[in-house]
């Protein structure tokens, strides 16, 4: 009887996994293209492509200068990145990367809000550094 239970659980478990590529809204803004998305974006900090991040985040008026920020921030190349989400909101993600940077392999943890946009994957732009169009949503996390 353990088995049977221990079988079901197992195939329920690969069913819902299965049933996660798209958010709640059906807009399109897959989860496996926002991997896609995520894994471009620890390319372009590995290469510390300035201009690559910024076209990346080029949704932002001042992109390049939040691309600049973003790589000072995070310690330059060699990242080694895994990343977990969170959604309250349809098209709007809070994702933690985590991993190692750098030659001392240091701890990496950050939080990104990713949004989908225009029919792409973006990344709010950093508090302070982009200035925010007044229409934006506030992303400053609770209690900062």
């Amino acid at each position: 009887m353990r088995v049977l239970v221990l079988v079901v659980s197992v195939l329920c478990a690969a069913l819902l996994s299965g049933c996660g590529g798209r958010d709640r809204a059906g807009d399109g803004a897959g989860l496996a293209d926002q991997d896609r998305f995520l894994r471009e974006y620890v390319r372009v900090l590995n290469d510390s492509d300035q201009d690559g991040l910024a076209r990346l985040l080029d949704a932002h008026p001042a992109g390049a200068q939040d691309a600049k920020a973003r790589i000072a921030a995070y310690g330059g190349k060699g990242w080694d990145v895994s990343w977990s989400r969170a959604s309250e909101f349809s098209g709007v993600w809070r994702v933690t990367l985590s991993g190692t940077a750098g030659t001392d392999r240091a701890p990496v943890r950050v939080t990104e809000t990713v949004t989908w946009e225009n029919e792409h994957w973006v990344m709010a732009p950093l508090n302070g550094v982009v200035p925010t169009p007044s229409n934006a949503a506030d992303t400053t996390p609770p209690g900062s």
